[in-house]
């Protein structure tokens, strides 16, 4: 993605095996272990700095290591800023503040392994969103609102990253049937709920929301970056009822936008559907159909499911997640 937006001297990809090994062995002394992430990178300063987030590991490293770098917020999904606190997470409501605030960052550690001595929580300069207060959080800093036009300019430029063929031969597969997509997340992997318990939450999903619907609808799954492969096709078996089912296998479609993969299958050239298709969602990740291509979402689960299969500590909080989605939904 990056080579397709921008000219570049050099692009530096850290994995995340260098990240384990960074967020285990923090140095005590900062200048020291400031040093090693240079060298990761490359580079001993920066000029900008694009974070989602401030709270996390990964994002507390690179601000401390290049504290004079602008550092620059974009947010989620679509761009929409989360606190630390936010609702968006779900934490256990069981478990005391100061625990939940730690266990919302990538890595569930310590702080003496996290090295608080050695890190800390910098603002960012800038923000940059499309909906920065659509679920009702404000961010901390200075807001720039995204324009419609920039982030269409943006997918355009990446579809050369899905393969025609692939696409070529998706299209045909689908003909002018009715699609209904389903955006999984990795409830089960963040731990959630059990495996079995999300594959019989979308099933039961699913299956309410096709009651009525059309016999010849094609569902696409649209697999979470983090799923596992052995819940995708889990999931595939245990939904027999559709007449056919599409796993969207192809690499590159784990870890471009989905708008890009969207645009390019569904929509076109003026941006108008193809196919009468459904999206069902789980995640802020519904917001940019509607906000770009006015293309309805469907919010999952509602709160009899999610009290069905959610762990209960975490039920309350999916609820409010999904309660906030749709209200904001309803602002675009």
């Amino acid at each position: 993605m990056a080579q397709l937006i921008c000219t570049w001297k050099k692009i530096t990809y850290l994995s995340s095996e260098q990240m384990k090994t960074l967020s285990s062995k923090v140095n005590p002394n900062p200048s020291a272990y400031f040093q090693t992430v240079h060298e990761l990178v490359g580079t001993d300063s920066a000029d900008e700095i694009y974070l989602s987030r401030n709270w996390q590991f990964s994002n507390q490293l690179f601000t401390n290591a290049y504290r004079s770098a602008e550092k620059i917020c974009y947010g989620d999904s679509i761009g929409i800023y989360f606190a630390p606190d936010s609702q968006a997470f779900f934490l256990p409501q069981s478990l005391p503040k100061q625990l939940l605030t730690k266990l919302s960052g990538s890595f569930n550690l310590t702080k003496s392994m996290l090295g608080y001595t050695v890190l800390q929580q910098i603002d960012f300069d800038r923000g940059y969103f499309s909906l920065p207060e659509i679920l009702g959080e404000k961010p901390p800093m200075p807001v720039t609102v995204t324009d419609n036009a920039s982030l269409l300019k943006i997918f355009k430029q990446l579809k050369s990253l899905l393969a025609q063929d692939y696409i070529y031969q998706l299209r045909q597969q689908i003909g002018d049937a009715p699609v209904s997509i389903l955006l999984t997340s990795n409830f089960s992997e963040a731990g959630r709920m059990t495996l079995e318990q999300e594959i019989e939450a979308y099933r039961e999903f699913l299956l309410n929301q096709e009651e009525d619907g059309d016999r010849r609808t094609i569902l696409i799954i649209k697999p979470h970056p983090r799923d596992s492969s052995a819940k995708i096709k889990l999931l595939s078996n245990n939904l027999a009822e559709f007449s056919q089912i599409i796993i969207l296998t192809e690499k590159n479609l784990f870890f471009i936008p989905f708008e890009v993969f969207f645009t390019t299958a569904f929509l076109d050239d003026n941006l108008k559907l193809t196919n009468q298709v459904k999206v069902f969602a789980f995640s802020s990740a519904c917001l940019a159909l509607k906000l770009l291509f006015n293309v309805p979402s469907f919010i999952g689960f509602g709160s009899e499911i999610t009290n069905k299969f959610f762990a209960q500590d975490y039920a309350p909080g999916r609820i409010k997640h999904e309660q906030d989605l749709k209200m904001a939904l309803t602002k675009i």
